[in-house]
């Protein structure tokens, strides 16, 4: 299925799942140094780059400036704000010239003009259509909500499209371990993927950082074979 990461034995995504190569690989690479690019209102703006490229998507406030925060090691290479939908450009980081992480922005109840939404909406529908480079998307769920119509729309665009999606649940931390299990099966049943597609992940504990970095190196280095 196009919307699934790597997981051929079907075993839940946990560092364990990865070889120590590719473990090995990742956090040497994010241990170095990672850059800013630019910020991208408009497809006319993308890089012309050939690096692979990772998307980041999710609802606002969801977490996913501080997933790359803890992916790089760094503590504000992408802006956290408690303000959803702050981040309103497509914005672009280069991680040690091996990768390029793309941060979309933030959907849902973000307290952003209707117009502004509908412009994002094409600029990333163009995006995620168009672009050769991109070879993975992480689709960003709080564990805490059970994933809608957006996440559905999105796992499904990523299918009709032949891309590859991790589905990480963020802030893991914010539920009791016994909490964990039912919640990410909750979240695969409503997206209709295995459980063993979701990696619970926490930016305070760094729970599933190892995981997350594991499936990238696989799909980086698959996208250059």
């Amino acid at each position: 299925m196009g919307h699934h990461a790597k997981n051929e034995q079907g075993r839940e995504l946990t560092s364990s799942h990865f070889t120590d190569a590719e473990l090995e690989a990742g956090r040497l690479m994010f241990a170095q140094e990672s850059t800013f690019l630019l910020g991208v209102a408009r497809l006319q703006q993308l890089p012309n780059d050939s690096l692979p490229e990772i998307a980041f998507a999710g609802r606002s406030n969801v977490g996913k400036s501080s997933l790359l925060n803890v992916l790089t090691n760094r503590s504000r290479i992408a802006r956290v704000s408690n303000t959803p939908g702050r981040t309103q450009l497509i914005n672009f980081f280069n991680v040690q010239d091996v990768v390029t992480f793309v941060d979309l922005p933030g959907y849902g109840w973000a307290r952003v003009p209707t117009a502004v939404k509908a412009s994002w909406g094409r600029t990333i529908q163009g995006y995620l259509e168009d672009r050769r480079q991109l070879c993975l998307a992480l689709l960003l769920v709080d564990i805490r909500r059970t994933p809608g119509d957006e996440e559905r729309g999105l796992l499904a665009w990523f299918e009709e499209r032949g891309l590859p999606c991790l589905v990480v649940a963020t802030k893991s931390d914010k539920l009791k371990r016994s909490q964990v299990y039912k919640a990410l099966k909750g979240i695969a049943d409503a997206l209709g993927v295995p459980k063993s597609d979701v990696i619970p992940f926490s930016a305070t504990t760094r729970v599933g950082r190892e995981a997350v970095w594991g499936s990238i190196m696989a799909h980086v280095d698959s996208s250059e074979a």
